[in-house]
């Protein structure tokens, strides 16, 4: 067991409680958990996640006055169809709570919040376990498999959206909402203009963390392919993965679209601020960015998504007349340009969408006691620590 517990960081600063964090490592698990984090600093966080999270959170954390631990735990998924990889992974599992078990009785935490991945199954069986009071949240539309598995056995399962079907203990259930950075918000409640007419059309383009093919490949050849007197006023931004970063920047450069391309954007809610569209995946964080935001956005679904989780968040807002939803498929390219087009020219279809959104919000915000969801879900995390019954707190 060589490298069984990864420290990372603690202050000497004085904590009121201990709040274990489980989180799988890609950023719709991990941005969360951060707001979380970010909003009740005054703790101790025992943070339990994969190799891929622990840059995530470090780069985060560090340097921010909050008490936090990191230790990862080496996990692949169950559903592999070889059985050796199978029996790999519930070895993994088997060690996780092992891990999991002496983290516990080590530090002692008085409530275990899962975020989902796998790195959140071990900590809250180890939680039943030892009755240690815990919250699953869930970021999709469709609740994950591991999610619904502990759902039957944690005392909270936190829901992002009100329109979940595959539920089992609906009386343990909350609508909270899925959290974002508080950025996202004061975006939010600022109102959305289109851009005047000598000004540049900014376009945030990102596919998520772990970033996309597809988004580096054919997304700039569609902007590309506008008319000049388009591709003119318009200003790109875009995440694309490492290796296609000197590709997508020579394809916009010779055809003279001014464009900031990285592979990450720490500040993606500068970013979020100054563009008049959005085009990404949807994944359950990024969905919560849009609407939190109010920034209008065209999303293509990750076509690979378990249980197609992707599609069904996106059909959300469009059902609400809050986005544009496109199928990656052989006819995307010119649906695509087609819409992209189109909102160029009318730039009133998107301070429409811009407003369903902030009525959307506005509706949900009032299931949530008129609070956020980091302040929501921060607050049944609080009232569940201090309730001796260990049952859904009232607020909740």
């Amino acid at each position: 067991m060589k490298n069984f517990m990864r420290i990372k960081i603690m202050n000497n600063r004085i904590h009121k409680n201990t709040i274990m964090i489980a989180a799988g490592g890609t950023g719709g698990h991990i941005f969360p958990s951060l707001s979380i984090i970010n909003q009740i600093q005054n703790h101790l966080f025992i943070i339990i996640t994969d190799e891929r999270g622990e840059d995530y959170f470090n780069n985060f954390l560090v340097n921010k006055g909050i008490n936090f631990k990191i230790f990862t735990h080496k996990l692949s998924s169950p559903s592999n169809k070889f059985i050796i990889n199978k029996l790999k992974s519930l070895f993994q599992i088997f060690i996780s709570i092992l891990k999991s078990i002496l983290l516990i009785i080590h530090y002692k935490p008085d409530a275990i919040i899962g975020f989902g991945g796998y790195p959140s199954f071990a900590p809250i069986i180890a939680a039943k376990i030892f009755r240690v009071p815990s919250i699953i949240h869930e970021q999709n539309t469709v609740i994950g498999r591991a999610n619904k598995l502990l759902s039957k056995i944690t005392n909270i399962l936190a829901l992002s959206f009100i329109d979940i079907d595959n539920i089992q203990q609906k009386k343990r259930s909350i609508y909270t909402g899925n959290p974002v950075r508080q950025e996202f918000y004061e975006i939010g409640k600022i109102k959305y203009l289109p851009p005047a007419k000598k000004n540049f059309f900014y376009i945030l383009i990102y596919g998520g963390s772990l970033g996309s093919k597809f988004f580096s490949e054919y997304l700039p050849s569609i902007i590309c392919s506008l008319p000049k007197g388009m591709k003119e006023k318009i200003k790109i931004i875009q995440q694309v993965r490492k290796e296609d970063l000197k590709l997508v920047r020579k394809n916009y450069k010779l055809n003279k679209i001014d464009a900031e391309i990285s592979i990450f954007f720490k500040d993606v809610s500068e970013k979020f601020k100054i563009s008049h569209l959005i085009i990404t995946r949807s994944g359950g964080s990024s969905v919560a960015e849009v609407l939190a935001s109010n920034r209008p956005v065209i999303f293509i679904p990750l076509p690979t998504s378990l249980d197609n989780h992707q599609y069904e968040n996106a059909r959300f807002l469009e059902r609400n007349k809050g986005g544009w939803l496109i199928d990656q498929n052989s006819k995307t390219i010119n649906e695509l340009e087609r819409l992209i087009k189109h909102l160029l020219q009318n730039p009133k279809n998107l301070v429409e969408a811009s407003n369903q959104l902030k009525k959307l919000a506005s509706g949900l915000e009032k299931l949530r006691n008129n609070k956020t969801p980091t302040e929501f879900l921060s607050e049944c995390i609080l009232k569940l620590i201090n309730n001796k019954k260990k049952v859904v707190p009232t607020i909740c």
